[in-house]
């Protein structure tokens, strides 16, 4: 793991992107202490979902999965919470 100041990382951010590029993990110092990770961005879509898509077998429409059923509210008549609570003492 590389390690390498802020400045040094300000004058250079090409060549440390270009090794986070590689897979390499950089970590950013300040006067010597560690302030922040620069590493490569990992999926965070399992391989076998990828793999499903492939065969045909799942499919994927870049939108989040809508409710097969939507969630209906009961008709519960409204009561304020001080009503619930005096009746729940009871």
């Amino acid at each position: 793991m590389e390690k390498a100041g802020i400045r040094e990382v300000k004058k250079s951010l090409s060549l440390y992107i270009r090794m986070v590029k590689k897979g390499e993990t950089i970590t950013i110092t300040e006067r010597g202490v560690p302030v922040a990770k620069l590493s490569p961005v990992t999926s965070n879509v399992p391989e076998g979902a990828f793999r499903l898509a492939e065969e045909g077998l799942a499919s994927w429409q870049g939108s989040k999965p809508g409710r097969v059923n939507p969630v209906r509210k009961k008709d519960i008549k409204a009561r304020n919470l001080s009503e619930m609570v005096s009746e729940d003492r009871r």
